[in-house]
């Protein structure tokens, strides 16, 4: 049974052939999951350089102009990480193991089973949801960290690495009732009441790259 996703999650359907790509897009359109087809890798990688939200994308292992494993280099190269699902030949699970070991979700041989590709496509859209989700978090957490002066973010890495007031200070070489002045600043600017929720909320749901976003002021 297919659940509806709490995230707006596209699929995209990368496929030569149009018949199959028809098939899928009617299978899919049959329990109201939206999708959009392209006949070429070239023409799918130029619409998801214009694409913003989340999705996941059914990709034919054999193309003639780009091979699915060189459009899942592609992807990884172009700073998308999209939950992708091959479909494959009989004589191609050698080369389907190769784009699990790279990142994909799921291979299914052809002809397939119209309740096993849902089941897969369900898994790789509740990922996309859930990676889109962190996205946004980490944009958001990003944002507020641009907020602060660059003392306010050095006072930020030592919450962070779990030191005391007097350690921070010591470490920067400034009083500890300064180094409170900056800590309260940073959780009025950062939307947190207490260290422990600034931890929780820098620690555990942005990327580690954020806790180095020092922006001089």
């Amino acid at each position: 049974m297919i659940r509806p996703n709490p995230i707006s999650v596209e699929v995209f359907l990368v496929d030569d052939e149009k018949d199959v790509t028809d098939a899928l897009a009617w299978l899919l359109d049959s329990v109201k999951i939206r999708s959009r087809a392209f006949a070429s890798a070239s023409a799918f990688l130029e619409a998801l350089g214009q694409f913003d939200g989340a999705a996941c994308a059914v990709v034919d292992l054999r193309m003639p102009e780009m091979s699915g494993l060189e459009l899942q280099n592609r992807i990884a190269e172009s700073g998308h990480d999209l939950p992708l699902i091959f479909l494959t030949a009989h004589g191609d699970v050698p080369a389907a193991v190769n784009a699990m070991q790279a990142g994909a979700t799921d291979f299914i041989q052809k002809p397939f089973n119209p309740d096993k590709f849902l089941a897969s496509v369900q898994r790789a859209m509740r990922l996309a949801g859930e990676r889109h989700t962190r996205r946004l978090a980490d944009l958001k957490i990003h944002g507020l960290i641009k907020q602060l002066s660059a003392r306010e973010h050095d006072v930020l890495h030592g919450l962070l690495d779990g030191r005391t007031s007097k350690e921070i200070a010591v470490a920067l070489d400034i009083s500890p009732k300064t180094v409170d002045v900056h800590r309260a600043n940073v959780m009025k600017k950062m939307g947190v009441a207490s260290s422990a929720e600034l931890i929780r909320l820098v620690g555990l749901n942005a990327g580690p790259g954020l806790r180095g976003s020092a922006t001089e002021k």
